[in-house]
């Protein structure tokens, strides 16, 4: 009940109180009506009974008003809770948004080393053997030279001989310099080894918590495009995990978007 309405009620509950000693004065006691009650038994009753109303009527307005405040409590009460309920339920999956969020960071970040890695050591095996290859020429070379050497002889062929141990010096230098080279490169194939590991434990955590999920389809969908590519070196572009990470990114920002804020597609 609106306080206009409650002022109201009050206005007229005063104005019939004042005014019910006059009513009664004229319509009953100053006519001519003949009763067999006289004036003090009539006023007795009278008073009892419309004592008797007016406090009814006036149980009965407390009553509605009571329950109507008490009606009201219960709905700011109920949409307390409702309102807390919400706020838990989002808070919940904003949390959960947040591991996904990690758990996609943090396999982007490994995936996306591996499948350089690999790309690199391929290249460092590339060159591996083919330094290999000019060393194993260069051994050949000193090897022939030594033969050429042993044929010589110092005082008949003095200057050939110093030509041919001036080449043999040139090439034991180009020997040295492939060996450093190749040991150099050995080091920088224990240095770009790596593996996935970090990266399949992300892939299955995603894959457990997103399957349930229908709009967390979309995202496994691309995860799997990308995991099952990754060793593919051969058939995929040096900049496809470029590519493929920024898709996933963009399906993950959606998809967060939606599941926090509960949004309909």
């Amino acid at each position: 009940m609106s306080k206009k309405k409650l002022a109201v009620i009050i206005i007229i509950s005063i104005f019939v109180i004042a005014a019910l000693p006059f009513v009664l004065e004229i319509a009953i006691f100053r006519n001519d009506v003949y009763s067999v009650l006289s004036n003090g038994e009539w006023g007795g009753f009278l008073g009892s009974y419309i004592g008797g109303v007016l406090g009814g009527v006036g149980t009965l307005l407390a009553v509605y008003i009571t329950t109507k405040e008490t009606r009201k409590i219960q709905q700011e009460n109920s949409t307390q809770i409702e309102d807390e309920k919400r706020r838990n339920e989002r808070k919940e999956r904003k949390q959960f948004a947040d591991e996904i969020a990690k758990d996609i960071a943090t396999y982007i970040t490994d995936i996306s080393n591996y499948f350089y890695a690999c790309r690199d050591l391929k290249q460092l095996y590339v060159k591996e053997r083919n330094l290999n290859d000019e060393l194993y020429r260069i051994d050949w070379q000193i090897g022939q030279k030594h033969n050429t050497l042993k044929k010589l002889n110092l005082d008949k062929n003095a200057d050939e001989y110093i030509s041919v141990q001036n080449e043999l010096e040139e090439l034991k230098q180009k020997e040295s310099e492939l060996k450093y080279r190749i040991g150099k490169n050995a080091r920088e194939i224990e240095r770009n080894k790596a593996d996935r590991t970090v990266a399949n434990e992300r892939y299955f955590l995603l894959q457990m918590k997103l399957q349930n999920i229908e709009k967390g389809e979309v995202i496994l969908k691309q995860l799997e495009f990308i995991h099952s590519n990754s060793t593919n070196i051969d058939e995929t572009a040096y900049n496809f995990i470029s590519i493929e990470s920024d898709k996933l990114l963009n399906l993950t920002v959606r998809f967060l978007d939606i599941y926090i804020n509960q949004k309909l597609i």
